[in-house]
């Protein structure tokens, strides 16, 4: 998602140490896009949680003309470049079981302004791989491989396809309830706690709980804890966290209760994260002066010296003044994020020592 990007490295820079950072690119307010050199394997990089995709890349131009001259440019490097070569034969060991004459589709993505139309930039591709794989069939859906081209401004960017949509929708749910958390989000703002095994972990405003998913998924801890003041919320947390079939969790605990009077005791609680109701959520203003202080006032109660509150919202002023009203609670950073046209911050707290 546009802004997870830079929270995507950092989790990739954990799990995977060796990987060496390139760049990061943003689509808009479709996809942030980070770019990085790694030489292990791909089943590897198909366990990131903050990532919606993951591609190989096969082509990347970095000054486009913006005319016509792009397009046959193109479908010359993609018909002929060792680069896009290269990243086939990576995909074609990867899927090792393949027809010789596989099914693909192109997928093209295009932002700013251009002589060409998004149906030129992915008939040019489909010109170049026809040149390159003569028997290979071009189809519209259910392809054995994607190939991605973005042109975002004068740079191009194509990229084979190694995940599928069950990294994007990897959480079944029994009960969906509207504005939920993309599991991506969840993941990153989950990634921002720094787990760990003695974690007793809360979720003051669980929804569906997809925190509590993602929580469940990045590592040990010792309790985890939801609660929501609508109790058809709670019950569909509770629900779709027993549907886990893999694995239920352990140590959960979920319950009715409203964010603003927690019924925790003082500095039980080592990480917290939650997604706070803003925008089209609140309803009204009034929900603002209702919630935000009062939440914030028990965040700094509950939260232990030293521990770590992860929250989101797009009420930007409203979290600063309510934060700042709690002479307990420090703002440490954050980072935007866009989810379905709306931006919204990260925020990263502490509780103070």
């Amino acid at each position: 998602m546009p802004g997870v990007e830079e929270i995507a490295w950092l989790e990739i820079r954990s799990r995977l140490p060796e990987a060496k950072f390139s760049e990061t690119l943003f689509a808009k307010e479709q996809n942030g896009i980070v770019i990085f050199d790694y030489d292990g394997l791909i089943a590897d990089l198909l366990q990131l949680r903050t990532a919606e995709d993951v591609f190989i890349e096969a082509l990347s131009l970095e000054k486009l003309s913006r005319d016509w001259r792009d397009l046959r440019q193109v479908a010359d490097r993609i018909a002929d470049s060792a680069a896009f070569g290269r990243a086939m034969g990576a995909l074609t060991r990867y899927q090792a079981k393949r027809s010789k004459s596989p099914s693909y589709r192109v997928v093209a993505r295009k932002y700013g302004r251009h002589q060409y139309r998004r149906k030129d930039l992915q008939d040019a591709v489909l010109k170049g791989v026809k040149r390159r794989y003569p028997l290979w069939r071009p189809v519209a859906d259910d392809a054995q491989m994607e190939i991605w081209v973005n042109v975002l401004g004068s740079r191009l960017l194509c990229g084979l396809r190694l995940s599928d949509r069950t990294m994007r929708h990897r959480h079944r749910k029994a009960v969906e309830l509207e504005a939920s958390l993309r599991p991506s989000v969840a993941a990153a703002m989950i990634f921002l706690t720094e787990p760990q095994p003695e974690d007793i972990f809360l979720d003051p405003m669980c929804g569906s709980g997809t925190l509590l998913l993602e929580r469940r998924l990045g590592g040990p801890y010792r309790q985890m804890l939801a609660a929501d003041i609508d109790a058809k919320r709670a019950e569909a947390t509770l629900t779709n966290l027993l549907a886990q079939r893999k694995e239920p969790p352990k140590a959960f605990t979920v319950m009715q209760a409203d964010a603003r009077r927690l019924p925790f005791a003082e500095g039980v609680m080592d990480k917290v994260a939650t997604n706070l109701p803003f925008g089209k959520q609140l309803g009204s203003p009034q929900v603002i002066a209702n919630l935000y202080p009062a939440f914030f006032a028990q965040l700094e109660r509950v939260l232990r010296p030293g521990g770590r509150a992860v929250v989101l919202s797009s009420e930007y002023e409203e979290i600063k003044e309510a934060v700042r009203r709690q002479q307990g609670l420090v703002i440490l950073t954050g980072y935007s994020v866009a989810m379905l046209g709306q931006w919204g911050r990260i925020y990263i707290m502490e509780r103070k020592t």
